[in-house]
């Protein structure tokens, strides 16, 4: 059963939702029962096989959502499922044997040390179950199940969360076995959920009358440009990650992932929108209303600047306190790295948003210009400032080269719809979160306050010298506090106005 945008949203948006805070407390259990070179090596493994997503899936996710979310017959579905998973598994098949062969020199640019080598196979089988899933659900977009979906991605957290707390319990051996045993507990989600599309797939009935659909080398030949985009994607993604290896170390590097982690979550707003937004956009594009696509897509860039704004303006203030009290005591990260990270979230999501015109477009190789531009530029900055300045240098290579993504996106979807940038709706949304911060940028100045009379005298000396009532505040107390206070202004600010964003989230 089909549902509409706004319901497949909020189903979805409760999911990923779900997810991420399963994520959130899955921080400090690993921050605290694994060493800081271990966490590294479990973050580098993730990210490894996150830049051979690409690879392997060949963009057919993306193929199967553009050409298969209309009216199509059930066989050409379930045909074309078979040859495109035929081809993800042999794309894998092969990746797996040039990882293996090359795994001294893999696990010297991904760990920074060889002996890191035994942990390849566990990357393998993380490939291999996000991969799989990604494409299943691909699938079940297409037919609508987006309730499925959310239950899928529900499921998995669980699982995630299920085996590590397991793990961890028992007290985790070597990191190796640890891995294998984890990622092991992934395939088999995938396989099920594999199924699960397969039988969806063969229910399907299918319309009276079909639309002709694409043939397989059509696919790929429109996937060939998407690969190398996506790898590029990934590159301007964490190439931070790779060149920090031999500047901080393992452990070093763990604190940094710790902070990207906690300052990504606004990153799930776009992630839940360009879910439900791109099938919706292609169905626009289809029957020719660009104009409704065009009003879509700047519903979407208002909303996404509503949810994620405050997020990363909370994260940018509190983050430095939040990490240490989120992760373990010695995770700690300056003030800057928050706030870059902060902006290029936001900017990333502003491109991700924009790009759906762009490819729906069919202009696949002014994307992958400005993808493969971004990459580039993005390393550059990194080769620059990190040796130099650490995670800061690495925060602001990133904010620069996903700002400068947004920016040039933006001006290439303005060519292919009657659209522009919806200046006079997202200017307000930032001066409003701007206001709304105020209770927290009070925290932050109370917290530098307290924290230089402490240091500057005894502990009681500073509690005498300090506000009626501050000192007897507990610092995460009040931080609590400067959160909801902002974030009941924020809500309070736009439910003022008659073009609420909230109540327009809200209405049926």
């Amino acid at each position: 059963m089909r549902t509409s945008l706004r319901l497949g949203t909020v189903v979805y948006g409760s999911a990923v939702l779900f997810e991420r805070l399963l994520g959130l407390l899955l921080l400090p259990v690993l921050a605290r029962a694994l060493d800081r070179h271990d966490y590294g090596a479990w973050s580098q493994t993730a990210v490894a096989a996150a830049m051979l997503m690409p690879l392997v899936g060949f963009a057919l996710s993306t193929a199967v959502v553009r050409s298969f979310s209309g009216a199509c017959g059930a066989r050409d579905r379930r045909r074309a499922f078979a040859l495109m998973a035929g081809v993800v598994a042999g794309l894998f098949v092969f990746a797996s044997m040039a990882v293996l062969l090359a795994r001294d020199p893999l696990a010297l640019l991904i760990y920074g040390e060889r002996a890191a080598r035994s942990l390849l196979p566990a990357m393998l089988a993380l490939l291999a179950a996000e991969v799989g899933v990604d494409f299943a659900l691909a699938w079940l977009r297409t037919l609508g199940r987006i309730g499925v979906v959310a239950g899928v991605i529900a499921a998995r957290s669980v699982l995630r969360a299920g085996t590590v707390l397991m793990l961890v319990w028992s007290g985790p051996p070597h990191l190796a076995q640890w891995l294998g045993v984890y990622c092991a507990a992934q395939v088999v989600l995938m396989v099920a959920v594999f199924v699960l599309a397969v039988l969806l797939l063969r229910r399907e009935a299918g319309p009276a009358a079909p639309v002709a659909v694409p043939r397989l080398a059509e696919l790929l030949r429109f996937c060939a440009p998407l690969v190398v985009m996506a790898l590029f994607a990934q590159l301007n993604a964490y190439v931070d990650r790779f060149l920090l290896v031999p500047v901080l170390g393992l452990d070093g590097l763990a604190m940094y992932s710790a902070a990207v982690s906690l300052a990504g979550v606004p990153g799930a707003v776009y992630g839940v929108l360009g879910f439900t937004l791109f099938p919706a956009l292609a169905r626009h594009w289809h029957e020719d209303r660009r104009d409704a696509a065009a009003a879509l897509t700047n519903r979407a860039l208002e909303v996404f600047v509503f949810l994620a704004l405050p997020i990363a303006l909370a994260l940018a203030l509190a983050g430095p306190t939040l990490l240490p009290l989120v992760a373990a005591a010695e995770y700690r990260a300056a003030p800057p790295v928050f706030a870059l990270l902060g902006v290029g979230v936001l900017a990333f999501g502003l491109y991700q948003i924009t790009l759906y015109a762009l490819l729906l477009d069919g202009r696949s190789r002014q994307v992958l210009a400005l993808t493969v531009g971004a990459a580039l530029l993005n390393a550059v900055l990194n080769l620059w400032l990190a040796p130099r300045l650490g995670a800061s240098g690495a925060a602001a290579a990133a904010a620069l080269s996903n700002a400068a993504l947004a920016a040039v996106a933006v001006h290439l979807a303005g060519a292919t719809m009657p659209w522009r940038f919806p200046w006079r709706r997202i200017v307000p949304i930032v001066g409003r979160t701007a206001l709304a911060a105020l209770p927290l940028v009070a925290w932050v100045v109370w917290a530098s306050w307290a924290a230089a009379a402490t240091s500057a005298t005894s502990v009681a000396s500073a509690a005498r010298a300090a506000p009626a009532g501050a000192s007897g505040v507990p610092a995460a107390v009040a931080l609590v506090a400067a959160l909801a206070a902002g974030a009941a202004l924020h809500l309070g600010l736009d439910l003022a106005r008659p073009a609420s964003v909230a109540r327009a989230m809200l209405a049926r």
